[in-house]
This record gives C-alpha cells, sequence and structure tokens, in this order.
C-alpha cells in the first residue's frame, strides 16, 4: 500500500492558513515544502508539481502575477520532460500560465499556451471542458476541435490537487 505524499497534507494546511487569512506563511509553506521535497521525489513528480500550482495560485491571490509566472514556467519545464503537453495536470499548469501571461501583458505567451489547451486539451478533457472553452474563446475560436472525444471524469480537479 502507497502512502500519500506529505505534499497533500502540505497543501491542505496551505489552504487552511490562507483561509484563516494568513496567505504569506501559506505561500511561504508552500514554497518551502517544494524545495524540501524536490531531492526525494524529483522535480517532476506530480505533487511537487501540484504543489508548485497552489503556490501559484496563491501567488495569483496576493496580487504577484510575476512570482505566479515564475513558479509556473519552472513546474511546466520540469513537468514537460516527462509527461508532455497531453498530460490533465501539465494542461492546468499551462491554462493559468496562458492567464498569468495575459495578465502580465505577454500575449504572444498567453496565445502559446491556451493553444496548447484548446488542442491537447480538447483530447484529454473533452471539446465542452471550461479551461477548454475559454482557451478557445481567447484565441477566437482558431483551435479546431477534434471529433469524438468527449468530457474526461474529474479534468483538472483531479488532476491538480486541492483547490482553493
Amino acid at each position: 500500500m502507497s502512502h500519500p505524499s506529505p505534499l497533500i497534507a502540505t497543501q491542505h494546511q496551505a489552504l487552511a492558513l490562507r483561509a484563516a487569512g494568513d496567505l504569506t506563511s501559506a505561500r511561504r509553506l508552500l514554497a518551502d515544502a517544494i524545495i524540501a521535497a524536490r531531492p526525494a521525489y524529483g522535480e517532476d513528480h506530480q505533487d511537487v508539481l501540484a504543489t508548485g500550482h497552489l503556490l501559484a495560485r496563491l501567488h495569483r491571490e496576493a496580487d504577484d502575477p510575476a512570482a505566479a509566472r515564475r513558479v509556473l514556467e519552472e513546474a511546466y519545464a520540469a513537468g514537460e520532460r516527462r509527461r508532455g503537453e497531453a498530460d490533465p495536470l501539465m494542461l492546468a499548469l499551462s491554462f493559468d500560465l496562458a492567464g498569468v501571461s495575459e495578465e502580465l501583458g505577454n500575449r504572444h505567451e498567453a496565445r502559446r499556451n491556451y493553444s496548447r489547451v484548446a488542442t491537447a486539451g480538447a483530447a484529454v478533457l473533452g471539446p465542452d471542458h471550461p479551461a477548454v472553452r475559454a482557451a478557445r474563446q481567447y484565441l477566437g475560436g482558431s483551435a479546431a476541435a477534434p471529433a469524438g472525444y468527449g468530457p474526461s471524469p474529474g479534468g483538472f480537479a483531479a488532476a491538480a490537487g486541492p483547490r482553493p
């Protein structure tokens, strides 16, 4: 029987800190946990990537999109070597990276990441998944949906761990 990663408990603890109004401590807890977990789990482990995804969301909530972009870019670079862009967690990272890139005024990077979600996401998550629809809307409907794919159970929620 495998034991759950301590990063899952750390994610829940960070969400509790956030709910209590301590976003700074929640962010610090996640950042420290990622650094501590990389040697044991590897930078591309699903729980390390999911913890980075949550950290990026908290950075955005704290109105620090540059820090969110940095964390998302690092997580995406670590994960793409093993997982590829069609992995549900990688699609979640791409979607948030697209949003933060747009927020920072980098439309080229936003389009590139939304294109990943619109094309690979349609096959993995389904053409009607909210992230795929949002990506296509951003792109002006330019990314065609592959035929024959239905929605994936769980979608990003299953891939990205606990949501704030």
